[in-house]
This record gives C-alpha cells, sequence and structure tokens, in this order.
C-alpha cells in the first residue's frame, strides 16, 4: 500500500538590512581609548590587551551573527515570519491590508490587529524589496483566493508620526 507523499511547506526567505546593528559598534575605539588610559588599564601588559581584544572581537562576532540571524523574513504557507522587537513574530495572510513598496529597498506593510480603527505599520529595509513585494502578494492571492484589494492611503492625512504603531523589523 502506497502511502501519500508528505506534502512540503516552500518558504521563501528575504533578508533585511542589518546596517543598523553596525551603529553602536562605531562607539568601540571611544570606549577602548578611555580604557588605555584609565588608571585599570595602567598595569597591563600585552597579554591582558590581547585577552580584552579577543573577548571584544567575540562578543562583536556573536552580536553580529545574532542579527544576521534575525534579518530573516520568511513568506511560507501560513504567513509572514520575522523579528520585531526582539521577538519572533507570525503574521498571516489574511492579516495583511496593504503593501507599499518606498523606494528601491523599503517595503511598508499594513497589518489589521484585531481592534476597531486600529492597524500596524511593518516597515523592512530588504535586499530583494521587488521579489519580496511580488512573492508577498502571490501568497496572499493563493491563500485568500483572490488579489489584495487597494485601499485609500491614511499616509496622505496623517504625518510619518502618526499615533498607529510603527514599527521597523530587526
Amino acid at each position: 500500500m502506497d502511502e501519500p507523499a508528505a506534502e512540503t511547506v516552500e518558504i521563501d526567505h528575504f533578508r533585511i538590512f542589518f546596517w543598523q546593528k553596525f551603529a553602536p559598534l562605531f562607539a568601540l575605539p571611544v570606549f577602548a581609548l578611555i580604557l588605555a588610559f584609565s588608571p585599570i588599564s595602567s598595569g597591563w601588559g600585552v597579554t591582558g590587551w590581547r585577552i580584552a581584544g579577543i573577548v571584544t572581537g567575540v562578543l562583536v562576532a556573536v552580536y553580529l551573527l545574532d542579527g544576521w540571524r534575525k534579518s530573516d523574513v520568511q513568506l511560507n504557507d501560513d504567513g509572514m515570519r520575522l523579528w520585531i522587537g526582539g521577538k519572533r513574530e507570525d503574521w498571516p495572510y489574511e492579516k495583511l491590508l496593504k503593501v507599499k513598496q518606498i523606494g528601491h529597498y523599503r517595503v511598508r506593510m499594513c497589518y489589521d490587529v484585531g481592534l476597531a480603527d486600529q492597524h500596524m505599520h511593518v516597515s523592512v529595509d530588504l535586499f530583494n524589496s521587488n521579489g519580496f513585494v511580488d512573492a508577498l502578494l502571490d501568497r496572499y492571492a493563493e491563500s485568500q483566493g483572490h488579489w489584495l484589494p487597494e485601499m485609500p492611503s491614511h499616509e496622505d492625512e496623517q504625518s510619518d508620526g502618526d499615533s498607529d504603531s510603527d514599527t521597523t523589523a530587526a
């Protein structure tokens, strides 16, 4: 008796720019300079400075690896998965209200949060924003049975710093 083949879930992966994660690292030379002239390190020999450099290098590598790991945006059969504010969020396609590509890299999505007259914006800067928008709209159409309807833009009525939740991922 033949068993039915297990259905495989196709997952599309897109990568967020994580260049923002580099900004805090620009302060490291300042702290190193302060440490160099501090009485704490006055008795350090070459070995002490090497150990401090290795520890700093390992911490920077772990920090950047974590940023790279959290920069993955996945589109699967159930919806979109990405990291927002330090935790992984799953957004089903039926909650998607609007998608707008802003410039070459930025994509802004509007999601229904389940509260009356409330929604959330999620903005991501992606290496392949065109491919992401196409895949997102295709997966929306496949899962919902229709294309994402056009909605009037509420952004023209409000400033960019509006009162709605506006979140930038990773």
